[in-house]
């Protein structure tokens, strides 16, 4: 709220307020005296009905801690670095000791000279203040730093309220003339110095007091007006600042025009603070022949203070305001993240964050003439599930989009970055291989690569025959028809291959299993309709940070965590919130993730992603992704202790990224823009292993889940299979691990085949 309506002039009289003042010391000084020296026997009728007023008044006032900004941490190194704060009072609530003398001084000086020896209550100062503002000569306040606090914190809880409205109408209640009023904040006022110490009270009316705008406590108006700390300030800094309390709207810093009469102000307090010795003769002088110059040092409220990590920082806040860990409803948490003072410690490693950000900008540009261009990586640790880097090709816009900077994560999912996510291409078959392994089929089984068309009726989804459309199936070339194994199939992404191991599964039991993994639709669907295509491309869009998590199940031997941002949550008071769980748990059987890792590694060995393996020996595998025409394109890759997903491709259009010339990427041996993404996640790769290490080898798979070595293998297939019809494999045990779940959708009719070779 802005300090001029905080101080907004109220009705009535000067004669009635000097009345009213001087009632408020009558009846005050009998209940001080009643609460100090009870045992002192008073009489007269005036003295009674001051006593029975005062008893019928509320006395316990509840004081709660003032408004803080909420911080969020990233790690830098051994070090936590600050990269948002979030604010609806600009306030950093410091302790004793973090005080200096010379605020503490000027304060007394300023607000209540004769702090350190009355009561909660001052009546002489109060007689002296009507008299002095019957006689025009206003400088002298009549409420003590006590009192001050009081009406801070009225004033606090009336800002916290929902509706203007009702935050006029409380804010009128505690400013009001009333003697009510003023009775009860001086008996809430007494209450306060009942329980805590002088030291406790000035320093709570340090953090709690408004400075003008949104900036409270002395802490942040240290650094916002002098660019320095409350311990720091010297004489004439402090008195300034002291002075703005007194008026913020007109004695505040930050406006030009109020320079002259703040510096009236500050040399009032600077006077008073000589005459009561709380300053020598000398430094009175060298304060009072100080220009006011202040140095204006903007805190910015929000994640587009984050730089390079703000749409990790946006993922955060997403995170907290759309989880009930945060609060009971979307209000609340809005209200929490704003006020409740939180330290939020997050996974991001700003270290990876950097080169991650560097590879990015070294590949993929921010626009593009030709269409609209986007890409994203993510890095997610296996076993944890915590996001170690988050970054785009655009730069971080909380107001609006341009060709070159937006506000949507694309690495996140609608919930938590408003991106409706990208078709995964041929990433998404590690779904169709897993079941096939836990279906009981082996790596080595041979089956029917060749493109062609089946009958739709020759696939099973949810234990029915499926009824939609026959699936024209295409390969990246003819190069790879024919038949093949299974193993192959994988490391050259072969569709028709994929398509045959999909004849021999139930399509439900393969969308169920994604959906475990945490590959759901990014836009929120539930029941996405099953097209065939979807077994070697997807059918709906996902978001990088949920394959890469599906990725990392399988270096994590089939045990899924879910990712997550936030490391831990810690309050003013030092406890911790409870906050979101990675809940890791087991999806895949151990010995089936450790066979789906050894077909997935000759992806990397001789597959479609030879050559991005780093050079430091971690061992290495994942699957990459083509949708027809390289309208979106993938590399998902991970290591034992981390999974990189890159994805480079359209945002909004369906331009073929074969046709745009980006300049020579060696990971991926051209310069087409579909092969970007192989220089990307070998650099940021680099970057992982070189913080988190890796594995160098593997465990090998068991016997069962290879089966008998097929003759193709590793040998590519000539150009003269094309067109063979192989014979169905025979269907293997489908017992599985766990329950065949629940049908998310029931059979839908085929769309235009979108995935592509990888």
């Amino acid at each position: 709220m802005d300090a001029s309506f905080r101080r907004r002039p109220q009705s009535g009289s000067r004669l009635s307020a000097l009345l009213g003042i001087l009632a408020v010391a009558v009846i005050a000084g009998v209940m001080i005296a009643v609460s100090v020296t009870p045992a002192v026997a008073l009489t007269g009728s005036a003295a009674s009905q001051g006593i029975g007023l005062f008893q019928h008044l509320p006395s316990d006032l509840e004081i709660k801690p003032p408004d803080q900004k909420t911080q969020i941490f990233a790690k830098d190194g051994s070090k936590e670095v600050k990269i948002a704060s979030f604010y609806a009072q600009n306030r950093d609530v410091i302790t004793w000791s973090q005080l200096s003398d010379v605020v503490k001084n000027a304060t007394v000086a300023g607000e209540d000279v004769r702090y350190w020896q009355h009561g909660a209550v001052d009546p002489l100062g109060m007689v002296r203040a009507a008299i002095g503002d019957a006689l025009g000569h206003p400088l002298q306040g009549a409420s003590t730093i006590t009192q001050q606090y009081v009406k801070n914190v009225c004033v606090q809880e009336a800002e916290n309220l929902s509706t203007a409205a009702a935050v006029k109408k409380a804010y009128d209640v505690c400013v009001s003339p009333s003697i009510a009023r003023k009775l009860q904040e001086a008996r809430y006022a007494i209450g306060v110095e009942k329980e805590y110490s002088k030291q406790q009270i000035l320093l709570a009316y340090l953090n709690i007091a408004g400075f003008g705008g949104q900036i409270y406590g002395i802490e942040s108006a240290a650094h916002y007006y002098y660019d320095t700390t409350a311990a720091k300030l010297t004489i004439a800094q402090a008195a300034s600042l002291v002075a703005i309390v007194n008026n913020p709207q007109v004695l505040r810093l930050d406006i030009p025009g109020n320079i002259a009469a703040n510096t009236v102000r500050r040399n009032y307090i600077l006077g008073v603070e000589v005459k009561q010795h709380l300053i020598t003769r000398d430094q009175y002088a060298t304060a009072i022949a100080t220009r006011t110059v202040p140095r204006i040092t903007q805190s910015t409220n929000g994640c587009r203070a984050s730089g390079e990590a703000g749409f990790f920082c946006q993922y955060v806040v997403n995170t907290i305001l759309s989880d009930p860990h945060f609060g009971a409803t979307y209000q609340d948490r809005i209200d929490n993240l704003q006020t409740a003072g939180w330290k939020i410690y997050t996974s991001l490693n700003l270290a990876v964050q950097r080169k991650a950000q560097a590879a990015e900008n070294a590949y993929i540009p921010m626009s593009s003439p030709q269409f609209q261009i986007g890409s994203s990586a993510t890095s997610v640790q296996v076993g944890t599930g915590r996001i170690l880097d988050m970054v785009q090709n655009k730069t971080f816009s909380q107001s609006g989009g341009s060709s070159t900077a937006t506000g949507v994560n694309f690495n996140a999912n609608e919930v938590l970055g408003d991106s409706i996510g990208f078709q995964p291409g041929s990433t998404y078959k590690l779904f169709t291989l897993l079941d096939w392994l836990e279906t009981g089929h082996t790596l080595n089984d041979v089956v029917n690569g060749t493109g062609r068309t089946i009958p739709a009726g020759d696939f099973t989804a949810c234990g029915q025959q499926y009824e939609g459309h026959d699936w024209n199936v295409h390969n990246d070339s003819s190069v790879y028809n024919g038949r093949t194994s299974v193993l192959r199939a994988t490391a050259y992404s072969i569709n028709g291959a994929f398509a045959s191991m999909a004849q021999q599964l139930d399509l439900c039991d393969i969308q169920n299993l994604a959906f475990k993994l945490g590959v759901v639709p990014a836009d929120g669907e539930t029941h996405p309709t099953m097209y065939l295509p979807f077994v070697i491309g997807g059918s709906y869009g996902v978001s990088p940070v949920s394959m890469a998590a599906a990725y990392a199940a399988v270096a994590n031997k089939g045990v899924y965590c879910a990712p997550i941002a936030i490391d831990s949550v810690v309050k003013p008071d030092g406890s911790q919130l409870a906050v979101p769980s990675a809940g890791c748990h087991r999806v895949i059987p151990e010995q089936v993730a450790i066979a789906a890792e050894y077909a997935l590694r000759t992806v990397f060995q001789y597959g479609t992603a030879a050559g991005d393996d780093t050079a430091d020996g971690v061992y290495e595998f994942g699957k990459t992704g083509t949708t027809d025409n390289a309208v979106q394109t993938w590399t998902d890759g991970t290591s034992s202790k981390a999974t990189t997903v890159v994805w480079v491709g359209n945002n909004g259009t369906r331009q073929s990224l074969f046709d745009v010339d980006f300049g020579q990427c060696a990971a991926g041996g051209g310069s087409s823009a579909s092969v970007q993404r192989h220089c990307v996640y070998k650099d940021v790769q680099t970057a992982i292993d070189q913080q988190y290490g890796g594995a160098t080898s593997w465990p090998a798979p068991e016997q069962q889940y290879l089966g008998a070595v097929a003759p193709t293998l590793n040998r590519p297939a000539s150009s003269g299979a094309a067109g063979r019809h192989g014979t169905r494999h025979p269907a293997a045990p489908t017992t599985r691990s766990t329950p065949r779940p629940t049908a998310p959708t029931g059979p839908a009719p085929i769309a235009t085949p979108t995935a592509g070779v990888g």
